[in-house]
C-alpha cells in the first residue's frame, strides 16, 4: 500500500497576515492571494504589481556582471577583426538554446555565418563539459574566441589547453563554480563568489541573453532586437527548472508571448509534432511536449541535432529537424520506461537499498541519455534523492536528481575524493568516478546524509500547501487571481489549497478504465454553496465512505476544466483524507 503524505501547511506570521491583507485591500485581492503574493517575498505594492505584471524594462543592467565588459571588449575585438568565433554548449535544452541564442543573435546582427560556428560534444563519444576533442577542432578551423555557454565553469585544463594554442575563452554558465576559477579571459556567472549581479539564478541561456543585452548596448542596437530570443530563454528556464521568480519571472512571462505570437520557424514545426496548437503554449506545453523533444536529440543521438532546429530559417529545414526530434522522442520514451522498469527491479529485489538516504544505482550497461531522467522518476516515486550509474568506457558515469529541496550539490561535493568529475547545481548534478570508488562514494554520501547538520534527508512523502480555503471562497474569480501568478514553476509552483469540512453533494463516483479514480461533487458540510466539481486520481477506495456523507477534507490546485463544451471549475485534488484521519496527516 502506498504511504499517505504528509501534508505540510504555511503557516504565516502575525506580521505577514497583517502584510497579506494590506495587499489584498489595497491592490482589490482575494485574502488567500495576498498571502501567496507573501509566500513569495513581496512585501509592497509596488513590488506586489511588478509581480502581477512583469516588465522588460524591470531587468538588470547586464554590465553589473562581473567580467561583463572584459567579455564585450572581446567579443567587439573579435567582430572588429572578423575572427572565428566558435560557440560551445551543452547537450540538453538549456545548452543548446544558448548556443541557438548566440549564433542567431551574432549572425543577424554582428558577424557573417561564415565567420560563426557551434559545437556540442558527443555524450557518448566525449562526455559532459569542455573537451580536448571539441578545442583541437576549434583550433583546426582558424578559431580565434571559444564563447562556452551552459558550460566552462570547471574546465581548467581544457582552458588552459585552449589558452596554448592561441585561443581566447569567454564563459557564460550559471553551474556552482569551484572558489579557483578557469584561466578564461571573462567568466560571466552569477554564482561566482565575488558575484555584483542581484539576481543568481539565471538559467545557462539566460547568462547568454545578459551578455548578447550587453552586446546591443555597446553596439546601440535596439532592445526590440532581442525579443526575437525571448523563445529560446522560457524554454531554458522551463526545462532546466531554475526559479521563475526575479527577473526569471519576467523573461518567462515575455518568452511565453513571443513564443505564442511569433514563434521561430523551427518551434512552430516542432510545435506541430507535439500537437500545440498556435497561440496555447504554456509551461505544461514546454515541460512535457517542446522541452523532451529538444532534449531527445542529445540524449539520444546528437544535440547539434536539436540547433539546427533553434536556428533553421528555411522551411524544409525546419519541418526535417522537427521530425528528427520527434523521431528521437519516442525512441527515448521507450527507452526511459525500459530503465525506470529495471531501476525499480533493482530496489525490489535489493530492498536493503532502501536503506540507503540517497539512493545509488549501477547497471553498467543502463544508457548515459536517460539517466537523469530515470533519477527524476524514482526520485519522485521513492521519495528520496537518487544517482543513476552506468558504465562509460573505464569509468562510471552518473546522473542526479534531488528530492524535497534537498541540496544536492552539498553532498555530492562532500564526497569529491572519490570522484574524478562532476557539475551541476542542488537538484540536478553529472559526475564520473573510477568504478573501485563506488563503494567509497555511496558510503561518503551515506555518512553525510546521516551527519551532517545540512544533510539530512527526509523520505516521508509529503505534499506543500500554501494556504487554507474555506469552501465558499472558491470561485472563478478567485481562480481568474490565481492565473495572474502564472507563468507557474519551481519557485512559484501552482498553488495547493486545502478545505476542510466538505462532503459529498450527491453524483460522486468512480471512473477509470478500472474504476480506480474519482469525479467528485462536493459541498461544505452544511450544503451552504452550490456543489464544486472535482477530480481525484487514484482515491476511488473512499468512495464508499464518501457516499456515507463523512466529512473530509481536500488539498487541490484550482483550475478549469474545458474538455467538454462548457467550461466549469475544478478542484484537481492533490491529496484526500477523511476529517478522523486530518489530525495524524497535517502538520
Amino acid at each position: 500500500m502506498t504511504q499517505p503524505r504528509r501534508w505540510i501547511l504555511r503557516s504565516y506570521t502575525e506580521q505577514e497576515q497583517a502584510l497579506a491583507t494590506s495587499l489584498s485591500q489595497q491592490l482589490g485581492l482575494y485574502p488567500a492571494v495576498g498571502r501567496l503574493l507573501v509566500a513569495r517575498g513581496i512585501t509592497t505594492v509596488t513590488e506586489a504589481e511588478g509581480f502581477l505584471a512583469p516588465s522588460l524594462e524591470a531587468l538588470h543592467d547586464p554590465l553589473l556582471m562581473q567580467d561583463m565588459s572584459v567579455a564585450l571588449d572581446r567579443l567587439q575585438q573579435a567582430i572588429d577583426r572578423q575572427e572565428r568565433i566558435l560557440i560551445y554548449g551543452d547537450y540538453d535544452v538549456d545548452g543548446t538554446t544558448a548556443v541557438a541564442l548566440l549564433y542567431r543573435y551574432l549572425s543577424a546582427h554582428c558577424l557573417p555565418e561564415d565567420r560563426l560556428t557551434y559545437y556540442i560534444p558527443d555524450r557518448y563519444e566525449e562526455g559532459y563539459g569542455i573537451t580536448r576533442q571539441g578545442i583541437d577542432y576549434a583550433h583546426s578551423i582558424g578559431t580565434g574566441l571559444i564563447i562556452s555557454v551552459d558550460t566552462g565553469i570547471k574546465a581548467h585544463e581544457e582552458i588552459r589547453y585552449a589558452r596554448e594554442l592561441g585561443m581566447d575563452f569567454v564563459i557564460c554558465d550559471h553551474h556552482t563554480p569551484d572558489p579557483h576559477l578557469p584561466p578564461a579571459t571573462a567568466i560571466l556567472n552569477p554564482k561566482r563568489l565575488d558575484n555584483t549581479y542581484p539576481f543568481a539564478d539565471l538559467s545557462g541561456c539566460g547568462v547568454a541573453f545578459k551578455f548578447m543585452q550587453g552586446l546591443a548596448l555597446r553596439r546601440s542596437l535596439p532592445f526590440d532586437t532581442l525579443l526575437p530570443l525571448l523563445e529560446l530563454l522560457v524554454l531554458s528556464i522551463a526545462q532546466d527548472r531554475v526559479p521563475i521568480l526575479g527577473e526569471n519571472r519576467i523573461l518567462t512571462y515575455h518568452g511565453l508571448r513571443q513564443l505564442n505570437a511569433t514563434p521561430s520557424i523551427g518551434i512552430s514545426y516542432l510545435m506541430k509534432q507535439g500537437k500545440i496548437r498556435p497561440g496555447h503554449v504554456d509551461m505544461a506545453s514546454i515541460y512535457y511536449e517542446l522541452g523532451p523533444r529538444i532534449n531527445a536529440a542529445g540524449r539520444m543521438a546528437h544535440g547539434a541535432e536539436s540547433v539546427k532546429l533553434l536556428i533553421a530559417r528555411d522551411q524544409q529545414v525546419a519541418e526535417r529537424q522537427s521530425m528528427i526530434l520527434d523521431g528521437y522522442n519516442h525512441l527515448r520514451q521507450d527507452l526511459d520506461q525500459e530503465m525506470t522498469k529495471q531501476a525499480l527491479e533493482l530496489v525490489r529485489s535489493h530492498p536493503e537499498l532502501l536503506e540507503q538516504r540517497i539512493l545509488v544505482l549501477y547497471d553498467p550497461d543502463w544508457n548515459k541519455g536517460v539517466m537523469g531522467i530515470v533519477a527524476a522518476r524514482l526520485a519522485d516515486r521513492l521519495h528520496r534523492p537518487v544517482i543513476i550509474l552506468a558504465r562509460s568506457g573505464d569509468y562510471l558515469s552518473g546522473s542526479a536528481r534531488s528530492y524535497g529541496g534537498y541540496d544536492l550539490y552539498q553532498a555530492v561535493q562532500s564526497c569529491r575524493d572519490s570522484l574524478q568529475s562532476f557539475g551541476g547545481h542542488m537538484y540536478a548534478i553529472g559526475m564520473t568516478l573510477l568504478p573501485e570508488h563506488l563503494d567509497a562514494f555511496r558510503s561518503q554520501l551515506e555518512q553525510y546524509a546521516q551527519t551532517s547538520p545540512s544533510g539530512e534527508v527526509e523520505t516521508t512523502p509529503t505534499l506543500q500547501i500554501d494556504t487554507r480555503l474555506e469552501a465558499q471562497e472558491i470561485s472563478r474569480s478567485l481562480l481568474r487571481q490565481i492565473e495572474s501568478l502564472s507563468p507557474f514553476g519551481m519557485g512559484n509552483e501552482r498553488p495547493v489549497f486545502l478545505t476542510e469540512h466538505l462532503r459529498d453533494a450527491g453524483g460522486t463516483r468512480a471512473v477509470g478504465k478500472c474504476d480506480q479514480h474519482l469525479s467528485l461533487r462536493v459541498t461544505d458540510y452544511y450544503q451552504r454553496i452550490r456543489p464544486i466539481h472535482g477530480f481525484a486520481l487514484g482515491k476511488a477506495s473512499y468512495l464508499p465512505k464518501l457516499i456515507r456523507h463523512e466529512a473530509f477534507a481536500l488539498c487541490y490546485e484550482l483550475e478549469d476544466n474545458d474538455f467538454y463544451t462548457q467550461t466549469f471549475l475544478q478542484l484537481r485534488v492533490k491529496d484526500l483524507c477523511l476529517e478522523s484521519e486530518l489530525p495524524e496527516r497535517l502538520h
